[in-house]
C-alpha cells in the first residue's frame, strides 16, 4: 500500500528543553482515515501544526507523495486545515466564506461558483448562500468551515478539535454526517480529539499521544482491549 504522508522522527522542543513532539513516525496511506487522540497538551495541535507548515520541527522530516514539504509555504502545501474555531469571516456571507480560498488563488468568479454550489450540496447547506455568518447555527458554521476547507480541493484534510465547541447531542449528529462526507471524498483525513468517542467514529486508525509522544497506536480495538500501559488502560476508561 502506497503511504502518501510519511513523518519521520519528528521532534520540537521548548525553549527550557520540554518536548512538544518527541521522536514522532508516522506512515498513512492515500485515501486513510487517522484519529489523534490525546489530552490537552500532548503534542496533538502542534503535529498539525508542522504538517501544515504553520511551525517548523527542530528535527526530522515529513514527506508527502515521496517528497520533502518542510521547505515548501503552506499555501503551496495545498493542504486543508479546519480549525477549532471554525475561524469564520463575520462579515461574509455562506458563499463568500465558502468561495474565500478559490478567490485567494485568482479564481473568477464564474469558475467559483460550480463549487461552491457543489460543496453547498455536500454539506446539506443548499439555500444558506446568502446568510449571514451570525444567523447561522453552531452546527451550520461548522458545516460551512468544512465546506471551505474543501473548496480548494485539498491534497490532505485536518481537522483539530471540529466538534469540540458543541455540545453533546449536535456532536454525535454532526459526527455523523461528518464521517459519511468523509467517506464519500477519499481523501487522506486527520482528525485531532481529546474525545476517544469521535476518535473511534472518525478514524480506521488511532494514534494515542501523552507528553509529546505517541504512547501507542492501532485500531480501536487495540487501545480499549490491548492497553501497552496502565496510564492508556486509565486513559481509555
Amino acid at each position: 500500500m502506497e503511504h502518501e504522508l510519511i513523518i519521520q522522527s519528528l521532534n520540537k522542543i521548548s525553549a527550557e528543553g520540554a518536548y512538544f513532539l518527541n521522536n514522532i513516525n508516522l506512515a498513512l496511506p492515500r485515501g486513510s482515515r487517522l484519529s489523534v487522540l490525546g489530552p490537552s497538551g500532548s503534542g496533538k495541535t502542534t503535529l498539525l501544526r508542522m504538517i501544515a507548515g504553520l511551525d517548523a520541527p527542530d528535527s526530522g522530516d515529513i514527506r508527502f507523495n515521496g517528497a520533502s514539504i518542510l521547505n515548501l509555504p503552506p499555501h503551496k502545501r495545498n493542504f486543508g486545515m479546519m480549525f477549532q474555531d471554525y475561524a469564520l469571516f463575520p462579515h461574509l456571507n455562506v458563499f463568500a466564506n465558502i468561495a474565500f480560498g478559490l478567490k485567494m488563488k485568482g479564481m473568477p468568479k464564474q469558475e467559483q461558483i460550480p463549487i461552491v454550489e457543489q460543496m453547498l450540496a455536500l454539506t446539506n447547506l443548499e439555500g444558506f448562500e446568502n446568510r449571514k455568518i451570525d444567523e447561522l447555527s453552531g452546527g451550520e458554521r461548522q458545516r460551512v468551515a468544512l465546506a471551505r476547507t474543501l473548496a480548494p480541493g485539498p491534497r490532505l484534510l485536518m481537522l483539530d478539535e471540529p466538534l469540540s465547541a458543541l455540545d453533546r447531542v449536535l456532536r454525535k449528529h454532526l459526527l455523523d454526517q461528518l464521517t459519511q462526507i468523509l467517506s464519500r471524498l477519499h481523501i487522506t483525513t486527520i482528525f485531532v480529539t481529546h474525545d476517544h468517542e469521535e476518535a473511534f467514529a472518525a478514524g480506521s486508525q488511532i494514534i494515542l499521544m501523552n507528553r509529546g509522544c505517541i504512547v501507542q497506536s492501532g485500531t480501536p480495538k487495540d487501545l480499549t482491549q490491548h492497553p501497552v500501559n496502565d496510564w492508556v488502560r486509565q486513559f481509555m476508561g
